[in-house]
């Protein structure tokens, strides 16, 4: 439980969870008021930092290897790889420059972007159900993720 908790703060520090939520929401994020902006973004940080963290602690062995890095002005790409005696996963991280300081907007695990596929599922939510029931379903799924 302590290490979950280090984890979280570990990886809250370094996450920019408001951009990471706000680019899930493209279409509807100026829609929203600030509160529900807000809301939003914590439910987000919750859900995510929950799962994030769970996959973390499934690791047992594996070794993270630092591949390159590319800077573009305030944005930076780092690409690392997690490997296993069984498999290779290439994971890069998105960062963007901040207040002297380099904050993760977007991991892409093995060719797949974090946000674009959260995106995708928040997108088929409001389609289907409206944006209320994605709060709620961010807000279950929040719950059931902590431990």
């Amino acid at each position: 439980m302590e290490r979950r908790k280090l984890l979280e703060k570990v990886i809250g520090a370094r996450f920019d969870y408001r951009v990471m939520a706000k680019r899930t929401l493209p279409k509807q994020w100026k829609t929203l008021t600030d509160a529900e902006q807000r809301e939003f973004v914590d439910l987000f940080q919750s859900f995510l930092s929950a799962s994030y963290v769970d996959k973390i602690e499934g690791y047992a062995g594996e070794q993270v290897q630092y591949l390159a890095e590319r800077l573009e002005g305030d944005y930076a790409e780092v690409r690392t790889k997690l490997v296993s005696e069984k498999t290779e996963i290439p994971i890069d991280y998105r960062l963007m420059g901040k207040s002297d300081d380099w904050f993760v907007y977007d991991v892409i695990a093995d060719g797949v972007s974090l946000v674009k596929n959260y995106r995708s599922q928040f997108d088929k939510i409001i389609r289907e159900s409206g944006y209320p029931e994605l709060v709620e379903d961010l807000r279950k799924k929040s719950k059931e993720a902590k431990p």
